[in-house]
């Protein structure tokens, strides 16, 4: 009986299961006349695992060429390859920031050979106190701000809206917190200083050093946070590494900036002393009472929520190194 039920098996081509292997048999019909079909039972499984086996072969030779062959098709975008540099292409991205650089000093150092003999700086000597401390802010807040954000846009942190969003927002509150907390620090050092060696003291220059050191922090950290934001990102799209470019600007623009901002405020407030005195408080409360919106902000925010606690030991170690200076 077994070797007439093989001779009825034809042989399939390409290894395809024959059609009475995959369905059902009736009992009846494989059945002898002593009612055993045991034989036939074995007969279908092996049958049924040869051509699941061929199947399966099968099957995993068309999915190995289907890889092979086509590549276009169930799969993502790529993910875009990272700029290949030079030696030769980062000269050439960090030679005119550095230029600029070396031309912001000399043109800063230029502005304080002007702004010494204004009247503020020869009966406020301690406004000269403030200056290295608020010149340190380029690279303890602004210098920090551009690498911060110049590897969030290189590891793809800033792509999307979302993220660029989430990034500037949470950077310049976090910068904004660290300027004005520095800017009142530096103010209270130049008082003290300021008066440990003359023994006299002024409440009206008090004022006025709090306010000019808080107003030129916050201003300079805003306006030079948003250039780096744009250096950045400018920088992104026209294939450049913003390392090689954002931090050199920073260095040249943020000591002239923070200087004429310093002689200007600190020049504007001094001619309000002799008939309005209360704008210095004014101008002192009004910027230390937005402190507590930029800390909520940067403390929302968990691309700087971390740095809002942690990042204080080294920006207020690096502006006392500035003041004994």
């Amino acid at each position: 009986m077994t070797s007439k039920l093989e001779q009825k098996e034809p042989p399939q081509a390409n290894g395809a299961v024959p059609g009475d292997c995959l369905a059902s048999p009736e009992p009846a019909d494989f059945l002898g006349p002593d009612g055993t079909g045991v034989e036939v039972v074995v007969l279908e499984s092996r049958a049924n695992a040869k051509g699941v086996r061929e199947e399966d072969a099968l099957l995993e030779n068309g999915s190995q060429s289907n890889e092979s062959d086509d590549t276009s098709t169930d799969r993502g975008p790529e993910p875009a390859s990272p700029l290949k540099e030079t030696s030769f292409s980062i000269g050439l991205q960090v030679l005119f920031p550095f230029l600029l650089a070396g031309f912001g000093t000399v043109a800063a150092g230029m502005v304080l050979d002007i702004v010494q003999h204004w009247d503020v700086f020869k009966y406020v000597t301690e406004v000269f106190i403030l200056v290295p401390a608020l010149l340190g802010l380029k690279g303890n807040l602004e210098m920090t701000l551009a690498s911060r954000l110049s590897t969030a846009a290189n590891i793809g942190q800033m792509d999307t809206p979302k993220e660029l969003w989430k990034m500037i927002t949470g950077n310049m509150a976090l910068i904004q917190v660290q300027a004005t907390v520095v800017g009142f620090l530096a103010s209270i050092a130049a008082v003290v200083f300021g008066w440990i060696p003359d023994g006299h003291f002024s409440l009206d220059h008090a004022v006025l050093l709090c306010a000019s050191s808080v107003a030129t922090a916050f201003i300079a950290s805003l306006v030079l946070g948003m250039i780096m934001i744009g250096v950045i990102i400018g920088s992104r799209r026209m294939g450049i590494n913003p390392d090689n470019v954002a931090t050199p600007i920073a260095a040249s623009l943020g000591d002239l900036i923070t200087l004429a901002l310093l002689s200007g405020i600190s020049w504007g407030l001094y001619k309000e002393l002799e008939s309005k005195a209360y704008v210095n408080p004014l101008v002192c409360a009004f910027f230390i009472s937005l402190l507590p919106l930029w800390v909520i902000v940067a403390k929302r925010n968990s691309a700087t929520r971390e740095v809002l606690y942690s990042g204080w030991e080294p920006v207020i170690i690096a502006m006392a190194i500035s003041r004994w200076g």
